[in-house]
């Protein structure tokens, strides 16, 4: 299961929890890992969030998710393509392939609960799929189209990388 909410803004944490407590029994807490990653302690439920644009998207599911929002017009990507392997940008010919594998390797950071300083080097999106230090990593990528040119990856299915 996996669902995702948009919101119009940034929400705080007592509209954050509305969106989340119908998924849950019962009182809880929004706790972070040292990376910022949110989590609620003992619970089966799984939450990432994401805004860009002044849109926040907040996907909840029964497995480890992360989840990343971006919209076009909004980062210079030939500035950053030089970061991508080979492999990489013979795949990007354009934004929105560019997008397609920023918030695929965002989303799986979120997963992992890693960081973009330390893990986005090591992450290559080719194929349709993600390798960390060439090695394809076990992982569901599923993209969203919200409306006004959002592309938003949901990663699924891993809470390490391999």
């Amino acid at each position: 299961m996996i669902e995702l909410t948009y919101l119009n803004g940034v929400p705080d944490e007592n509209e954050l929890k509305s969106v989340i407590a119908p998924h849950i029994c019962g009182n809880f807490k929004i706790l972070r890992t040292p990376n910022g990653k949110p989590y609620i302690d003992g619970d089966p439920v799984y939450f990432s969030l994401s805004h860009s644009k002044n849109v926040t998207v907040i996907a909840i599911s029964d497995q480890h998710v992360g989840v990343d929002l971006e919209f076009t017009g909004r980062k210079k990507y030939s500035a950053i393509l030089s970061r991508f392997t080979a492999r990489e940008r013979a795949e990007i010919t354009n934004e929105t392939d560019f997008l397609h594998a920023w918030v695929a390797k965002e989303s799986f950071i979120k997963t992992v609960g890693g960081t973009l300083a330390h893990d986005l080097k090591r992450l290559e999106y080719y194929g349709g799929k993600i390798y960390c230090d060439g090695k394809l990593q076990p992982c569901k990528i599923r993209f969203e189209y919200p409306e006004n040119g959002g592309i938003c990856a949901i990663c699924t299915g891993q809470r390490k990388i391999l």
